[in-house]
């Protein structure tokens, strides 16, 4: 559903997310599809062929606790590997020890997705959640064991709310 959401995007992708990763693949190995799967790729691809769009993409600016579990420099995969209408950056205004825990896109305020999911390592699955599921796999080609967690998809007005929510994320991260 955010692959197609996003393909038919006119005017802006806006991301929010505790952890995300521009390798993270959107599709299984073998899945249909003629655009790029690595998120990062993805972004990049769909602003280069719908001149106008722009896609903005906030992460938190982890604590080095996570700092092996996260991309190493995730501003190469979305920031300098993108074309600019791909905007990347790191929310640090946080109190010490505080994060934002966020997990939100929005498409052009019209569809919206809110839940537990970031679009990161180990996080795709199935709602089988089957061990050993071979498909299950890290950017890195490693395997990961099943993961479950919960995201809605809404439009109309709530979807416009979402989008209000992350582009004031955005200001207060000091980004615009």
């Amino acid at each position: 559903a955010f692959i197609r959401a996003c393909e038919k995007a006119e005017r802006s992708i806006l991301i929010v997310g505790w952890d995300l990763d521009s390798r993270v693949q959107l599709r299984p190995a073998g899945g249909a599809g003629s655009m790029p799967t690595a998120l990062g790729d993805f972004l990049g691809a769909l602003v280069r062929r719908r001149p106008g769009l722009q896609a903005h993409v906030l992460g938190w600016d982890y604590s080095l606790l996570f700092a092996m579990e996260r991309e190493f420099m995730p501003s190469l995969g979305f920031g300098w590997r993108t074309p600019r209408a791909v905007h990347f950056a790191l929310d640090d205004h946080h109190p010490f020890g505080a994060s934002h825990h966020q997990k939100v896109v929005v498409v052009d305020d019209a569809v919206a997705f809110a839940g537990g999911i970031d679009l990161c390592s180990s996080r795709w699955d199935t709602p089988a959640h089957a061990p050993g599921d071979p498909r299950r796999l890290t950017p890195d080609g490693d395997p990961h064991g099943p993961f479950h967690d919960v995201q809605m998809v809404v439009d109309g007005e709530t979807a416009a709310a979402l989008g209000e929510l992350v582009r004031e994320h955005w200001r207060r991260s000091g980004r615009g």
